[in-house]
Parts: C-alpha cells; structure tokens; sequence
C-alpha cells in the first residue's frame, strides 16, 4: 500500500485539505483524515510527504488520434495523461489491438475509441482515404452504426466538414442521415460525438440530435441561439482550443517548447513539432476571416450558458508527423487556455478528469475516491489557483502503478524506441520506399471491393498509419497517377500472387521477394505447402512495415525471413546467412524493381539470381523500362503537370534504359519466359484496361508482367 500525506487533494469536484489518500493495488482505498505518520507508518510500502503538492485525478483527454502508435500513449502518461479518447482510428484490427495493449499495460495511457468514422463517400476524411466505409442513406444508418458497435467502438464520431478549411468541396453528411445515426446510436447505447468546422455545421449537429461537438468555429463565435439551444438540449463541448489555436496560426501555443517542465520531457522531434510543425491542424488554407479570438469567445458563451466542456487537444503528432499539437504536453495547454476562456482553474481542472469521465461513462475514474482508480497526478504547486502548476509533475499513478517519469526521459527519449518504436508510422521512407506506400493504398482500396481479386487487411492498416506520408497518392498530387493507373496495382499483385503459388505447386520450397516494401504475402496467401519466405528490403521499410505487422496481423501462413539488404550491395550473403539455401528451388518476385535499376545493375542482379536458382526454379518479374514509357503523349504529360506532381517524383525514379527484348535478355540470364499484357491480364480478371497501359490509346506505355522457369 502506499499513503500521499499533507496534499492539497483535487478529489475530480472539490478541494480537500488535511487528508491522505490510500492505494492498495489498483484502486484509491481510502480518503480519511491524516493520522499521526509517526504512529502509523507499518503496513505502507510508502509513505509520501506531499506538502507543498497538490494530488490530482489522472488527467483525461477528450479529444486525440493515437495514429496507431503506443508511444503517443506512453508519451501522454509521461504528462499525466492516464487517459485518451480517440476520436478516429482505423481499420478496426488495429483499433482493437491499441485498445487491448491500452489497458493491460500500465506504462501506456488507458484507451478509447471512436473507431472508424461516420462520414458520406468523398467526404472528410474518405477523400484521402478511398478505402474507408462511408454512409450514403439514412436507411443504411442502423446497419452502419451496428458494425462499428461490432468492431468495438466506444461511442459514434460524425463528420460534418465541407472541407473548405482545406481548400476542397467535400460533401458533408446531410441532417437527415446524421439524424438516423444518432437516433441508432442511441438505440445501441453509445453516445455520439460531431466533428464540426463553422457555426452552420455546428447547427446541423445540434438538429441532429448528436451529444457532443468537438472543436469551436474560428470564421466567428459561437451565435447565442445556437448556444441556447445547446445548453436546452444537454449537450456538450470539447473545444480543442489547443487545436484551434495552432490551426489558425496564433503564435502563443509555439512557447509551450519553451517551457522547461513541458520540453524536458518530450522527444526532439515533438518540440520541433510544437515549434515549426504544421501538419494535421484543423485548417491548412488560412484565411484573414480565421481569428483564434472567436474559439475563446465560443468558449466563455458556452460555459456562462451552462454548457458542459471537455478538455480535449486533437492531439495527433506522431514520430515522423510533424503535428504541434502534442499527446500529453497539449493537455496543459489545454487547461491554460479554457481558464483563459473564463473557467476557474478548479472548473477547468474538473473539465479533463470527473467531466469527461461522467459523459463517456468512465465510472471507475476521473474523481478521488475509495473504490476507484488509483490513477492519480502529483504536482508541485497549488493549480486551483495556477493552472500552469499542472505541469510540474512529481508523481504519476497510472491503476495504482508508479509511472518513472525520470527513466522515461533519461532513457526512453534518448533511444531508437523514443524516435519511433511502437509506432505505425514512423519515420520518413527513403524516397524509392516511399512508393511502396502508393502500392500499399492501392491493395487497400481493392480489398474494400466487393469483387475484389484478393484481400489484403495488412494494406489497410499500412494506408491507415501512415496519414500525411499518402498524400502522394491520395492527395491532388497523385490525382495523374491514379487516373493513369486505374487497376493496375491490383491486376499486377493478382497476377504475381498465381505465379508464387503456381511456384510452389511445382516443388518451389523457398520464396524470395526482392525489394518486398510493405508487401503481406507471407502473411495473406494460402499457401499450397510449407514454404520459407525471404523478404528482402532496406532497414527503413523494414522499420516502417514490423511496426505495422508486430502483434496485430495472424502468424504468416509460411515461416517469413526478414533480411536486410540493398540490391546493391551483397544481399546474396545476406540471404544465405539467414539459412536461404541455394541447392533448393526457388521463386523469385521481382515487382516494382526492374525499371529503378540501370541496365547494368539490372543484369548484375539477375546474374546473382541465376547462381542462387536450382533448376526447376521459377521467376515473376514486372518488367519496365524508360523506353517503354518515353512517347511524345508521355512527354508532353509531365510537360503539363506541376513539378511537386507524383508522376514526376516517379519518372525521376526510373532509371532502366534498356531496349532489349524482356524475353531475350531473361533467357540470356537462364529463364525461359512469357510476358503478358496488362490488357490481357485486365481481360481475364474482368477489369478494364489501365489508362497507362491500354493499346487502343496511341502513345500509351508498355509493361510486362512476366513468368519464367530456371533453364540451366
């Protein structure tokens, strides 16, 4: 057991002196008055003196994205944070697997989540993530709020965003399906969330009936019918000052990195974050009418009015995503700001832990008291009179569990794990594994198709975590591209799929993918016999992908090899030293290789293939090069596009000018093979024909996907 002694103690509702607060394993067993330590210290683990400290509730965020990363959880604990509410995560296999890790493992805030979003097709955020469920019809609101209750949400989050705040016309969700969503929400029990981005969508929400908004207009506060009618109808706010205060460019919330008890314990990357960052802000299109000012005054109506507020950030920074708004320090903020709306420190304290607690029924926190959570904040100083002392943390409880909060800056923070571990996303991928991502997107989209030619769940999650890093693909930039490519990714990882299988029908018992990128073939193919699959790629795709797979896909269908290596460096080695047996059969996946690579570099690497293949070995290749591609159509495209578009990133990529014949030059190197058409390809799997690749549009390109056997 351990006993705090002589705290101010800020019980979740009211200040209590002259009390100690007792935790007997995960929960608070006792709040009584303090007895004399000298006579009664046996029994007590520890005995804690906090004179001069003030014991709070474990702070509660209501408002995140944990962008698939545990360390954003951990990171939130290491400010006070015992608890965050996701407010949109996806697909729900990696939801599921954050929730659970969440709340077995007491170094990590606990979780909860929202889970995939209600939103229209082509609506915010669909539009940069065609692979999401949308809702088209009030009639289809039941059956869509009965799946996500399946997949586990915790409560409903309804989008309501034209995208205007990021230069786009989006379709938003109209009143009549909002209105069915909420009123199937409330059927099944959950409580529903509206994310709103002007006073108009603020009036929609609230005539569809939805409990809670999240965020406050900044183009001007909040009208008073508007506030009356929220306050008539019990409804809540989580204002995410935090967020509207980065999103519409005030400087005050960049000297958060400058405040020592904040910055010492953040890693490099999230105080360059909250410095310069500025990705993943809830505007991206400033405009002069956009004034912070009209957040804080939304802010002081609605509290004078009597409306519930929540603290919540929008926090969604991630290793590698550059977002100001940060897990844990934001929160801090987020007190500053609500008292400069109005609040007292008490009330604004009362805002992140006993409030949020009562409206998303978290009955086992948010207050001080026997019989609940021991999850608890000690700071130094008196924050119901300065909020800012929230920040100068002595102690953290996270379910009776000390949190050290020295070893995490000592060592967390100065290690690879505290750049990146247990993170979905990561760090940036070099630029030629950058496209791996584009690939990924494609699988994804596919795998949500109701004739989909495979499944591949993996994809999804990869497209999911990593966000801003499609933008590429997903954005305006990759608009050429996806046009020009259709079904091409799908149709080629179709074709590539029969070939490795067909492999290993014939004896094949080895399977090495080149450059593999974030291919999940060792996990989602059935495999006809047992097989030892190679991956081959560099330590950055690698790093990207094992934080994507790690404890949220099932055990691969086979017994996957990770091996790192560049195709330029001695990766033959690196495949033996990692039992690759050369006296074996073997197929080998070359796709997405061949035109990266000069023609030199492309037959040196087909030469080391031909000594590690056995007879009866088998080869799938994507073949591609610059002659294939340079026509006077192809010309004349990148000639009329923007420098930063995707189909220029790519074609700076490519690198193959071979002229030879495909077929030749692979039976110079010891194949016998066939090329097919994509247009055949398409044929036989019922698609049409790529754009980039069809024969009937003069000028388009060629490219083959080919098979082969080991000759000799």
């Amino acid at each position: 057991m351990i006993r705090i002694d002589n705290a101010r103690v800020f019980d979740g509702e009211r200040v209590l002196h002259g009390v100690s607060v007792i935790i007997e394993d995960s929960v608070v067993a006792a709040v009584a008055p303090t007895a004399d330590p000298a006579a009664d210290a046996d029994g007590f683990a520890e005995v804690i003196d906090g004179t001069g400290h003030t014991l709070l509730p474990g702070l509660i965020d209501g408002h995140t994205h944990v962008t698939g990363t545990l360390d954003n959880l951990r990171l939130a604990l290491a400010f006070g944070v015992t608890t965050e509410l996701d407010m949109f995560s996806f697909p729900a296999e990696l939801t599921a697997w954050l929730c659970d890790v969440a709340a077995r493992t007491d170094d990590l805030a606990d979780l909860r989540s929202s889970g995939t979003v209600v939103c229209p097709a082509g609506g915010h955020p669909a539009a940069s993530m065609p692979y999401l469920p949308s809702l088209a019809a009030p009639q289809d609101a039941a059956e869509y709020v009965a799946a996500r209750e399946k997949e586990g949400a915790h409560y409903i989050k309804l989008m309501f965003d034209d995208g205007k705040h990021h230069g786009a016309e989006l379709p938003t969700l109209d009143r009549a399906t909002a209105t069915a969503v909420t009123g199937a929400a409330r059927s099944a029990g959950l409580l529903t969330v509206a994310h709103v981005a002007d006073n108009e969508t603020v009036r929609d929400a609230l005539a569809a009936g939805v409990d809670a908004l999240t965020h406050l207009p900044l183009e001007a506060p909040i009208p008073d019918e508007l506030v009356a009618r929220a306050a008539a109808d019990g409804r809540f706010f989580i204002p995410t000052l935090a967020m509207m205060e980065m999103a519409c460019g005030a400087p005050e919330g960049r000297q958060l990195a400058a405040d020592d008890r904040i910055a010492a314990y953040l890693p490099a990357d999230a105080v360059a974050a909250i410095r310069e960052g500025a990705v993943g802000l809830a505007v991206t299109v400033p405009s002069p009418g956009l004034d912070f000012a009209h957040a804080l005054a939304g802010a002081r109506r609605l509290h004078e009015a009597g409306v519930p507020l929540v603290a919540g950030t929008d926090a969604n920074n991630a290793p590698g995503r550059a977002c100001p708004v940060v897990h844990g320090a934001a929160l801090h903020r987020e007190l500053e700001l609500l008292v400069a709306a109005g609040l007292t420190p008490v009330e604004a304290l009362k805002a992140a832990t006993s409030t949020p607690a009562r409206y998303f029924g978290l009955d086992d926190r948010g207050r001080i008291a026997p019989g609940l959570r021991a999850d608890l904040l000690l700071v130094e100083g008196d924050p119901t009179v300065d909020i800012t002392a929230t920040r100068a943390i002595r102690r953290i409880w996270r379910r009776g569990v000390p949190f050290d909060r020295e070893e995490f800056r000592t060592t967390r923070l100065r290690t690879p794990e505290g750049s990146g571990a247990g993170t979905a996303a990561g760090g940036a991928l070099t630029a030629v594994g950058s496209t791996a991502l584009t690939v990924a997107a494609a699988r994804a989209l596919e795998s949500t198709r109701p004739d989909r030619l495979f499944d591949d769940q993996i994809a999804i999650q990869v497209a999911a975590a990593a966000g801003a890093e499609l933008a590429a693909w997903s954005s305006s930039r990759g608009e050429l591209l996806r046009l020009a490519m259709g079904d091409y990714f799908a149709l080629r990882t179709r074709y590539f799929d029969t070939c490795l299988l067909e492999a290993v029908e014939s004896g094949c018992r080895q399977v090495v993918v080149l450059a593999a990128g974030l291919d999940a073939r060792a996990f989602r193919l059935d495999w006809p016999a047992p097989v030892r699959l190679f991956e081959l790629d560099r330590p950055d795709v690698f790093s990207f992908k094992d934080k994507i797979i790690t404890g949220r896909v099932p055990t691969p269908g086979c017994e996957r090899v990770a091996v790192l290596g560049d195709l330029l460096d001695d990766w033959p080695g690196a495949l033996r030293a990692h039992g690759f047996d050369p006296g074996l059969p073997t197929a080998w996946l070359l796709e997405g290789i061949m035109v990266y690579l000069t023609e030199q570099e492309g037959d040196d690497m087909l030469a080391r293939i031909g000594e590690l293949s056995a007879p009866s070995s088998r080869l799938a290749v994507e073949y591609g090069s610059l002659a294939m591609f340079r026509s006077e159509q192809g010309e004349a495209v990148l000639a009329h596009t923007a420098e930063d578009d995707t189909m220029h990133m790519l074609a700076s990529l490519w690198r193959n000018e071979s002229t030879a014949d495909p077929i030749v030059r692979l039976a110079g190197h010891g194949w016998s093979a066939v090329s097919h058409e994509v247009a055949d390809v398409a044929k036989e799997c019922g698609r049409p024909v790529p754009p980039a690749f069809d024969p009937g549009i003069p000028g388009t390109g060629r490219i083959g996907l080919i098979s082969g056997v080991r000759t000799r």
